[in-house]
């Protein structure tokens, strides 16, 4: 009977110790990362007996979790892409909206800047309308200053999450690195029993680090892992991790790259890590926010430069050529934000950058590079193509780009490697400003005004007065005044003399007219664009016909300039001439939104992929109440049946006993 004993007490055992793994398994039906575990049950080698084998009962070879490494590597994988695009989605939302919505748009103050320019193009003299276009204006201005606040605010929180992101990775590498070693110590000490509880903590602790970046696992013989980031970079290898930090960028830009360090190498991964949190944040960064602060800029200068072009061509309220209406955008400083020095390089060269033509700018950052052995700096593009190759101009040198702005070589001379990050746009809306503050600045009027006698005879007529460059020598020698002052006197119905209004003396003489069609008069005679201006004549002048040709003095009803700045609003201006303000605008919104929608059906798409794995996983290794209750019972009754059968052998000697 002591078999039958035996045998009992074997599947009270094994009974006890399945119970208490269905139990484990129950309590921990809401822990994360948490693998159903199950009991693994072997019978006792048999005992020979007359020829026949008799069993002698069971035992309880493993406590294993069910698990699928395919399953799991594949969870892993799904877990950092959705990762990814939800944070590039998150981010993109929010540029989405900035840009978009009435309240924040630049649309709206661009709209009502040009309406307030129409108005006083109606009417010139009007005070209250030149104080509502310097009002709009302003407004633009605080548009464009506030929506670059923001995108950069933006960019500033990203930083920090950048921060936070490197901190918990770090984290997480220490902890997966410490796991290694207590289940290496463990399945050492329990001569190759699985710690099944500490590999799942570990599983988890590998989860949440794809949450983050997109990992490569490598399973070790002795249970441990190993842990690559990037392009092979190690984060883990056994029991020892790696550290992952931001650090400033050296470009002059306000972003964080990362690099990973043991102590002593220190390697830069921005570009190489994909998957997880932190790839969608870098490729946002990339994708989004570097383009909108190009193309804001872009815009912004865009706007400035070409309104100040043709206010400056026009004359105010006092007889004053045209100045300034938004601020320089090639004052000192802004010339000098154009560009960064690296903060590794050993020379002392100074640069700084002039925007030639807004048409010709690139929504791109570059990079300059000095090389001693050759003497030349290389302008690489955005895309590291080669821009151009050039001999150090020097001190006060300069080099112009084709790309709409030159390089100042102010001062200092380069080392061998000196870097620089040429920024011509970025900063744009950031610096833009207003000039004008008094409404007798705006420049309504053309400096320069034209008379037909009533004397005169023929059927000619002034087409239009072209004012290209009042810097010359005939406006700027004296004020109020042209110097000389002109008058045409048509010779006959084909020719005619520039004369000296002044001096009554012939400047050009016998100059040909082509009747019936636009003939710049002063082009025509050779004295434009020397003058600056120049007068465009039309129809049937007759023999003795006059056109009297002089300084706008007291213009204060000319609309001429007014209605030239009001144009601007639908001249293509921006990226060689193919797009207007609102075009580029309205380029920069749909751009944003075609890539924020993109983010929405990608982020979809790998969220329905996240939950096909997580399901798939937990049909695997999850936590079934339903079934574990139906263990409880079975494991129960079994442990009862084992209680009973040994009840019915201490019976069965007592009767043997008794018998004696």
């Amino acid at each position: 009977m002591a078999d039958l004993a035996g045998i009992a007490l074997s599947g009270l055992r094994a009974s006890q110790t399945s119970l208490s793994t269905t139990s484990h398994n129950i309590v921990n039906v809401d822990t994360e990362g948490y693998s159903r575990q199950k009991t693994g049950l072997g019978t006792r080698v048999p005992q020979s007996y007359g020829g026949s084998f008799i069993g002698q009962g069971v035992d309880v070879e493993s406590i294993t979790r069910v698990s699928n490494q395919y399953v799991v590597d594949q969870l892993r994988r799904d877990v950092a892409s959705y990762n990814s695009f939800d944070a590039y989605y998150e981010y993109a939302v929010r540029v989405d909206q900035l840009l978009g919505d009435d309240s924040t748009a630049i649309t709206p103050s661009m709209q009502s800047f040009f309406d307030a320019m129409q108005d006083v193009s109606n009417d010139p003299a009007s005070i209250p309308s030149r104080q509502v276009l310097i009002s709009s204006g302003q407004a633009l201005v605080n548009r464009f200053n506030a929506v670059y606040e923001q995108v950069y605010q933006t960019n500033e929180t990203l930083n920090i999450e950048l921060d936070a992101v490197a901190s918990k990775i770090t984290q997480l590498g220490e902890s997966i690195a410490a796991y290694n070693q207590s289940i290496q110590a463990v399945y050492t000490n329990n001569t190759g029993e699985l710690p099944n509880d500490l590999l799942d903590q570990r599983d988890e602790a590998i989860r949440q680090l794809s949450e983050l970046v997109g990992v490569e696992v490598l399973q070790q013989q002795n249970l441990s892992v190993s842990i690559f980031v990037g392009s092979g970079q190690p984060l883990v290898i056994g029991n020892e991790s790696f550290s992952v930090e931001t650090v400033t960028n050296d470009s002059g830009l306000s972003r964080k790259e990362l690099v990973i360090t043991d102590g002593t190498n220190v390697q830069n991964i921005t570009n190489l890590v994909s998957g997880g949190r932190l790839s969608g944040l870098l490729t946002v960064r990339e994708e989004l926010i570097d383009p909108v602060f190009n193309e804001l800029g872009r815009m912004a200068l865009s706007v400035a430069q070409t309104f100040n072009d043709q206010h400056q061509l026009g004359m105010d309220l006092d007889n004053q050529l045209g100045g300034l209406f938004f601020g320089d955008i090639n004052s000192s400083a802004a010339e000098f934000s154009r560009i960064a020095s690296d903060t590794a390089n050993a020379g002392t060269a100074a640069l700084s950058v002039t925007i030639d033509d807004t048409n010709l700018l690139t929504a791109e950052d570059y990079r300059l590079r000095f090389d001693s052995g050759s003497g030349n700096y290389t302008l690489f593009n955005a895309d590291g193509t080669v821009n151009a190759t050039f001999a150090d101009p020097g001190p006060g040198g300069v080099f112009a780009t084709t790309d709409g702005f030159t390089l100042n070589f102010v001062s200092g001379a380069p080392a061998d490697g000196d870097e620089f990050t040429v920024l011509p746009t970025r900063l744009g809306a950031f610096e833009m400003s207003m000039e004008v503050t008094d409404v007798r600045q705006v420049a309504a009027a053309m400096p320069v005004t034209t008379n037909l006698p009533s004397t005169n005879t023929g059927g000619g007529f002034v087409e239009e007065v072209v004012v290209a460059d009042t810097t010359t020598a005939d406006f700027t020698t004296t004020p109020f005044a042209l110097t000389p002052a002109y008058r045409v006197e048509f010779t006959s119905a084909t020719t005619y003399d520039v004369v000296n209004a002044g001096t009554n003396a012939i400047v050009a003489g016998g100059v040909a007219f082509t009747p019936g069609q636009s003939n710049g008069l002063l082009e025509q005679a050779g004295l434009f664009p020397a003058s600056g201006y120049d007068v465009v004549f039309n129809g049937n002048p007759g023999t003795n016909d006059i056109v009297e040709i002089d300084y706008n003095n007291g213009g204060v009803n000319d609309n001429r300039n007014a209605l030239l700045l009001g144009e601007l609003s639908s001249t293509k201006t921006i990226a060689n001439g193919t797009v207007t303000f609102q075009g580029a605008y309205g380029q920069l919104v749909s751009g944003v939104g075609t890539r924020t929608n993109d983010a929405a059906v990608s982020q979809e798409a790998a969220e329905t992929i996240l939950n096909q794995s997580q399901a798939q996983w937990e049909s695997i290794s999850g936590v079934n109440l339903d079934e574990e209750a139906a263990n409880l019972i079975r494991f129960q009754q079994s442990y009862q049946a084992s209680a009973r059968v040994i009840q019915v052998s201490s019976e069965l000697f007592d009767t043997i006993i008794s018998s004696l």
